[in-house]
């Protein structure tokens, strides 16, 4: 039996399940995602995007139209898109082909947090280290991308059940600034902040807690996981 070859690959879970995102590893995975974005729900926000990528001149990712196939009730919202989700597969997707998004596989593995119950998406919407772009900092194009989280907000099902904030430098700030002017659109959600899950923050200790950083996310994870298990299709009324 030929040894299965990895080269390339950083997101070896997706790889496994032929899930793979990447022009250069699995093209023909991502020609198929793209054949298919504008189609089910998902098919409006990613109207959406391209509004945005004309008004702004930024290459912004698409939502995983795979994603939330039962209904969006959780949004994860991370800080920006990496630069394989801008470039290897176009897509904020949990199957891109970096380390991120496998630490987010694995993590939804271990907890049963389910791909078809959330949708994920970032407070800044295009990949700030572009090199294309030039030097630039996260602070500044929160503040430019802040408009557009607002108007994501307001495009998403108004009776999520839960809201996934992870990242303490940009993602919080971000995401509190910007559900000021629309309170009402998640009343009754369940917000939890949490880190970042990218390789760099992952296997830190939390310095409020003591714990490992990956260690709360998967409690987080879990906590909603078993959320959604208690409630039935209305996710806000326990059955």
């Amino acid at each position: 039996m030929a040894t299965r070859s990895y080269r390339g690959v950083k997101n070896r879970i997706a790889y496994d399940h032929g899930e793979l995102l990447s022009k250069i590893v699995t093209p023909q995975n991502v020609e198929e995602r793209m054949a298919e974005r504008y189609l089910g729900p998902i098919g409006d926000l990613n109207r959406w995007v391209d509004g945005v990528r004309a008004e702004t001149g930024e290459s912004v990712p698409y939502f995983d139209p795979r994603a939330a196939s039962d209904g969006a009730k959780v949004l994860m919202l991370l800080q920006d898109p990496s630069g394989a989700a801008d470039g290897e597969s176009g897509f904020i997707s949990r199957h891109n082909n970096d380390k991120t998004a496998h630490n987010v596989y694995q993590l939804c593995l271990d907890t049963d947090l389910r791909y078809a119950h959330y949708i994920a998406w970032n407070v800044i919407p295009w990949w700030v280290a572009n090199p294309a772009k030039g030097p630039r900092s996260l602070t500044s194009e929160a503040r430019r991308a802040r408009p557009y989280l607002e108007e994501v907000i307001d495009l998403l099902p108004g009776d999520l059940a839960a809201v996934i904030v992870m990242g303490e430098t940009q993602t919080q700030p971000a995401w509190r600034a910007a559900v000021g002017h629309s309170q009402s659109r998640f009343r009754g959600a369940e917000v939890r902040f949490t880190a970042h899950p990218g390789p760099l923050a992952i296997n830190q200790t939390d310095k409020k807690t003591g714990r490992r950083k990956g260690d709360l996310i998967a409690e987080t994870f879990s906590d909603i996981a078993e959320m959604l298990l208690r409630v039935g299709p209305d996710c806000r009324n326990p059955v």
